[in-house]
């Protein structure tokens, strides 16, 4: 490894994980618009129906077929970005980061489930045929009930509840983990013990009955705290990462770079949990290299992408559910999931303008005044330790 240093002021931004972000969302996306298809037999021609599985089950590609492993990526890139602003910021109190981390998720979850019973009343066909219920994403198979909603916009549904939003599964464990991440800061120069603490986490949650590798939320509200313990690998591996490397990355050799990128791939096609979360940890180590690749997704293109992920991620399933429902008789699958997936993403802007930026501010001004009603005395933050290849002062650390 060579060391990286940087000329100037460095950015407060860190787009190329935003990037990541939208790339990762956007794979999300096409996995559930491509749920829209039928899944038409292959033609019994040799060799084609092995390719297919390999392509699809055994190769990066998994990421569209299955969807999970864009997900697990969302939990460690979270685990990263927001440990890595708490060690150069300082924690502001568990209460005043926990009530922001609430608003900042909660407001835009509650208007993804209102705008999911809204096209309900809209579109929704009761008597969709049973072709087509197969391929709803798990969605609208029953009316709404004031309770559905209720326990969807708290995230306390389990399996059969969450039929509003099903992305909401996710939410309901990188909410309840985010909370305590202030808690990772004790864990300063004991990565080791850290990295102890999450695996006897996950263990605890695989012996609470959360299924290793396929697990979502549970049957029951305490199985999602169980899945909750298990998903902690995943926030806790970028939570490990920030800790382990400060504020900047170390600076790959060309070698280094074709070797880890070999090994990100490697580890995304494995069906299984901890390789992912593995391959994800070396993405963002690679996305942060300087070079094309980093350039490449610093572009417009990408970043926009990226800054609207979460609204993306949040309104897809409904305007795709509503699209099928209203769609279906009339255009042939192909066009209307590419349809679909079009009014996705245009819904996602105005989600983000009208409803996460304003949930943004709000969550920062809330957690500001009760950081300051929490210190009644000033507080000295020790600095985070700055590895010895980073640049003076590390990089700032904030990425929303």
């Amino acid at each position: 490894m060579q060391r990286e240093m940087r000329p100037g002021q460095p950015t407060d931004r860190l787009e190329e994980l935003d990037a990541l972000r939208g790339l990762a969302a956007f794979a999300v996306l096409i996995h559930h618009a491509v749920q829209l298809i039928p899944h038409y037999e292959t033609p019994a021609i040799t060799g084609a129906g092995w390719l297919r599985y390999t392509m699809t089950q055994l190769t990066p590609l998994r990421i569209v077929e299955m969807g999970r492993p864009a997900v697990l990526f969302f939990f460690v890139l979270s685990g990263y970005v927001l440990v890595r602003a708490l060690l150069r910021n300082g924690s502001p109190g568990l209460g005043a980061f926990a009530a922001q981390r609430t608003i900042r998720l909660g407001l835009p979850v509650a208007v993804s489930v209102l705008l999911s019973v809204a096209l309900y009343a809209g579109f929704a066909e009761p008597a969709l045929p049973a072709e087509w219920r197969e391929r709803s994403l798990f969605t609208w198979l029953e009316p709404p009930t004031l309770g559905q909603v209720a326990s969807n916009i708290a995230l306390i549904a389990d399996n059969d509840d969450m039929r509003l939003n099903v992305v909401l599964w996710s939410l309901v464990h990188e909410w309840r983990l985010s909370l305590l991440l202030p808690l990772v800061l004790l864990f300063r120069g004991r990565v080791a013990l850290f990295v102890a603490a999450v695996l006897a986490l996950m263990a605890i949650g695989i012996m609470g009955g959360a299924t290793e590798n396929r697990v979502l939320l549970g049957p029951q509200l305490h199985s999602t705290v169980a899945a909750s313990f298990y998903f902690a690998g995943g926030i806790g591996t970028g939570a490990a990462l920030a800790l382990a490397l400060g504020q900047d990355v170390p600076r790959l050799s060309p070698q280094a770079m074709i070797a880890a990128g070999m090994a990100t791939l490697a580890l995304f096609s494995m069906s299984s949990d901890l390789p992912v979360y593995a391959a994800s940890a070396l993405l963002i180590v690679i996305a942060r290299q300087p070079g094309r690749l980093r350039a490449l997704l610093r572009s417009s293109l990408l970043v926009g992408l990226g800054a609207i992920s979460f609204s993306l991620y949040l309104v897809h399933v409904p305007v795709l559910v509503a699209t099928m429902h209203a769609l279906h008789d009339d255009w042939p699958p192909e066009a209307m999931a590419a349809f679909a997936t079009l009014l996705a993403l245009t819904a996602a802007l105005p989600m983000y303008r009208c409803v996460e930026v304003p949930s943004r501010r709000l969550a920062r001004r809330v957690e500001k005044r009760l950081a300051r009603r929490s210190f009644a005395t000033p507080v000295v933050r020790s600095p985070a330790p700055v590895p010895d290849w980073a640049p003076e002062g590390g990089m700032p650390s904030r990425v929303a």
